[in-house]
């Protein structure tokens, strides 16, 4: 007889993302009766998992693993395991740039449905998001939307993470124009939000540095021992909307580490220079609200693969640019203001 109540399963349980989230978060939720059982699955267990799972039960797998591993996971738990009662979460960077986001999707659908994937951001299930969509836009009076994601503390040793992924894919295209998608949406819903993204771009040339600027903190290169690295963890784009209800206002994303304070918050200035400020806080159980939506299969807290693809579309033109220039990186001092290295000059 099949449980109700699903099993959760996580590769890559001896990761950081497990230890820290997803494990506490998925014990708790057991004992709140919401998941049957925690399975935790190494690689060693890769050949064995037809015996480690049952396929009678309902199961959630979340691949908690390295981006370059995801692939062959997917393959792997379609080759072993009964594909009609599983549900997959993936967890970002999800591909490196448009290609390889293209590539991930079109390798995941030969395997499983949309309707299985569950691509999550834990940004989408802060509690502290609600407030934007209960919030009445007057349109008219929006001068400005700012979002920024500012940590004082610098990439902490994650060296090889670090110079593979930098500031645009860490926090850019995932949770920080996610969060945009939501303002201009004014809804969680995934069509809305994916709407929204498709009226999203760059509309100056990238090499004027006039709408894209990077920046790496001093020190960065000694510390990840690469002296020519080119890496950046400052990162700060506007943006225009064509849709009709936003056209006209001005869209600044903004993000980067070793900054002076840690702040992430979504600023809406008003012609009249007043503003308001949501504070997007450190939720501890943001994760059991990602694993509880994935059990009721709500994918409005997760992204779609269109929205992937158009969040990776808005970026391509700087990561083309970037790949091929080697002048525009902006070095700021430990503990220095946004508006400090925004407005450096090279």
């Amino acid at each position: 007889m099949k449980n109700n109540k699903p099993i959760y399963i996580i590769f890559g349980a001896s990761g950081d993302l497990s230890r820290r989230y997803l494990i506490p978060a998925a014990r708790h939720l057991k004992d709140l009766n919401k998941i049957s059982d925690v399975v935790c699955i190494s690689r060693k267990d890769y050949g064995n998992l037809k015996n480690l799972i049952s396929d009678k039960d309902k199961k959630i797998i979340h691949l908690a693993v390295p981006p370059e591993a995801v692939t062959d996971v997917v393959k792997i738990i379609s080759d072993n395991l009964d594909k009609e009662n599983i549900k997959i979460l993936l967890e970002k960077p999800f591909g490196s740039d448009l290609k390889s986001a293209q590539s991930l999707v079109k390798h995941i659908d030969k395997y499983f449905s949309e309707d299985q994937i569950y691509r999550a951001d834990h940004y989408l299930a802060k509690q502290s998001m609600q407030k934007i969509v209960q919030e009445k836009w007057q349109r008219d009076n929006i001068s400005s939307v700012n979002i920024i994601a500012s940590e004082k503390i610098d990439i902490e040793g994650r060296v090889h993470f670090y110079e593979q992924t930098g500031a645009l894919k860490d926090f850019m295209q995932s949770h920080l124009l996610e969060m945009l998608a939501v303002v201009l949406a004014q809804s969680f819903e995934t069509i809305r939000r994916h709407n929204a993204l498709m009226n999203l771009e760059i509309v100056c040339d990238v090499k004027s540095h006039e709408c894209v600027k990077r920046g790496q903190y001093e020190g960065y290169r000694k510390e990840v021992n690469n002296k020519m690295s080119m890496t950046e963890t400052f990162v700060s784009i506007n943006l225009i909307s064509n849709d009709s209800f936003w056209r006209g206002v001005a869209i600044n994303l903004t993000t980067g580490k070793a900054l002076n304070k840690k702040l992430t918050q979504i600023k809406i200035k008003y012609k009249n220079g007043s503003e308001k400020i949501f504070e997007i806080e450190h939720e501890t159980d943001a994760y059991e609200r990602v694993i509880g939506a994935t059990i009721m299969g709500d994918h409005d807290l997760f992204i779609s693969s269109g929205e992937l693809l158009d969040s990776w579309r808005i970026l391509d033109s700087i990561q083309k640019t970037w790949k091929n220039s080697k002048d525009d990186l902006v070095i700021y001092k430990k503990g220095s203001e946004i508006d400090e290295v925004v407005n450096k000059n090279l």
